[in-house]
């Protein structure tokens, strides 16, 4: 998949906007990124012999990157054309956007995500109820709760003001929430933008019941960092069309709050130290961490 990924970026890269690309491999083996370097050209690859997690990752392509604007894209997401002129337009038109994310279709079409609704109990849902609507709904740029990072523009300056990605949601899941949460506090906004358009094709090779111990394990760890912040939002009302309107309402008005109190600092964007030794340590010790506490659940 990350090839094909690649390939997407290949085929409709833009002539107009300065970019780089840098791919993180997460456990990767030497001849795993040799035999990357060796068929793929113009980018920067870096391995780690563990898995940093989402956050990880971000933070360490991040220590690389010399942009003024970051773009993560996972590897099983291909792009479709304008999709990155679209966001870099959006955020140069926006400025109290602190993160842009785009409309995110199934490999066959389907809507996947239009932005997505955070509820006070910390559950997530797409604004819509039951079965996706078709692939041109939700086609107006408009605020939201968050964005996943399957492809996702965060300002650098804003990035390196939050200190980066929180690494404790590891290795996936409510790492984009908390990050939307984060730039909130900041003062900024999170944007959909409908014209930015990718194929994603979700998921992961791990078993079910795992994936659903990691994502309530981090759900509980969001909700002792946030909880106080959530009060502010909607409650569970998933399948209720009033509260879902309420949901999407009060994203906007926050947007509105945001753009007439432009936050006031702008520090000029810096690489800071990284250590990239520390940081495989850290995480294969979380690694570890939660393969035990989930074994131990199964006994």
């Amino acid at each position: 998949m990350l090839l094909g990924c690649l390939q997407s970026i290949a085929r409709y890269s833009p002539v107009n906007i300065a970019y780089e690309v840098i791919v993180v491999l997460n456990e990767a083996d030497e001849n795993t990124a040799a035999r990357l370097c060796e068929i793929v050209a113009g980018a920067h690859i870096v391995a780690s012999p563990v898995n940093l997690g989402l956050a990880g990752s971000g933070n360490r392509g991040r220590h690389l990157a010399r942009g003024e604007l970051l773009v993560l894209l996972h590897d099983d997401a291909e792009i479709e054309p304008g999709w990155l002129e679209a966001l870099v337009d959006t955020a140069d038109a926006h400025p109290e956007a602190g993160a842009i994310g785009g409309k995110v279709l199934f490999p066959d079409g389907r809507l996947q995500n239009a932005g997505m609704i955070l509820w006070s109990d910390a559950y997530t849902s797409p604004p819509w109820i039951g079965e996706p609507p078709s692939e041109t709904a939700f086609d107006s740029l408009r605020a939201v709760d968050y964005c996943g990072t399957s492809a996702l523009l965060v300002r650098t300056w804003a990035w390196d003001a939050i200190g980066g990605l929180d690494e404790r949601f590891y290795p996936v899941y409510y790492v984009d929430v908390d990050l939307a949460m984060t730039l909130n506090a900041l003062g900024l906004i999170v944007l959909y933008q409908p014209a930015a358009r990718i194929r994603h094709h979700i998921g992961g090779n791990r078993e079910l019941a795992f994936r659903q111990f990691v994502a309530e394990r981090n759900r509980k760890e969001f909700l002792e960092k946030w909880g106080s912040a959530l009060e502010a939002y909607e409650p569970p009302g998933r399948d209720s069309p009033q509260a879902v309107d309420r949901a999407i309402a009060r994203a906007e008005a926050f947007a509105a709050k945001c753009k007439n109190d432009p936050v006031a600092a702008r520090p000029p964007h810096r690489r800071r130290g990284f250590d990239s030794i520390a940081q495989d340590r850290s995480c294969s010790e979380r690694s570890s961490a939660l393969r035990a506490a989930y074994d131990a659940l199964q006994k």
